[in-house]
């Protein structure tokens, strides 16, 4: 959806992580679309940073900052910047209460996840304290109506959107060995008292696997 209702020559960042996978999977180049990120070094929360430079330097190009909701975290204070010079950052957050790219490291190392999950504020509300227009939406059916709202939106925008911690990001290539120990990973969670998460993960990739 973002990528439908973005412009044809905007400027997009994303943040490390799996963010970075969402893009390469949906985001469409158009031969007039810039797309950046720390695709080397791999820095954490380098999306909204990049949307700054990338706006003051676009001549009013529209930039959407796609931001996982530890990056964004991270460096929140930067919103204030974004509010002050009204730049035109679109902010996508995917919210989904986790760092879900070490989560996944750690289940395919045969660790359960640990650590990884975060409290996070009403990123919209923040937004709004910093003269960004802040719109939150959790319900699936809503998130097409949300993102044209923020795309067509004449100033900066953060769109809190809740996302699913489960979501499955296949890899192009499965090793039998990641199989392993992503089991290994979910056993030991069972064997910690944690079988109503693995309960409930294990359903929201047998849903998630039947629509691909």
């Amino acid at each position: 959806m973002v990528n439908a209702h973005a412009d044809d020559d905007a400027i997009f960042c994303t943040d490390t992580g799996m963010t970075t996978v969402w893009a390469a999977r949906h985001l469409r180049s158009t031969g007039k679309r810039s797309l950046m990120g720390s695709y080397s070094h791999g820095s954490m929360a380098s999306a909204m940073p990049q949307a700054i430079g990338a706006a003051f330097a676009g001549e009013g190009r529209q930039t959407v900052a796609l931001c996982g909701d530890g990056g964004l975290s991270m460096l929140m204070g930067d919103l204030a910047t974004i509010g002050q010079y009204q730049l035109p950052v679109k902010a996508i957050v995917f919210n989904n209460g986790t760092l879900g790219m070490v989560e996944i490291e750690m289940q395919l190392a045969g660790i359960p996840n640990y650590q990884t999950e975060l409290y996070n504020p009403d990123f919209a509300k923040v937004a709004e304290a910093c003269g960004i227009k802040g719109v939150t939406v959790e319900e699936p059916d809503k998130v097409d109506a949300a993102v044209k709202q923020a795309m067509d939106h004449d100033g900066p925008v953060l769109l809190d959107v809740k996302t699913d911690r489960h979501a499955v990001a296949m890899p192009p290539h499965t090793a039998l060995k990641q199989l392993e120990s992503y089991a290994l990973s979910e056993a030991k969670m069972v064997l910690e008292g944690r079988g109503a998460e693995v309960l409930k993960q294990v359903k929201a990739n047998l849903k998630y696997l039947r629509d691909l």
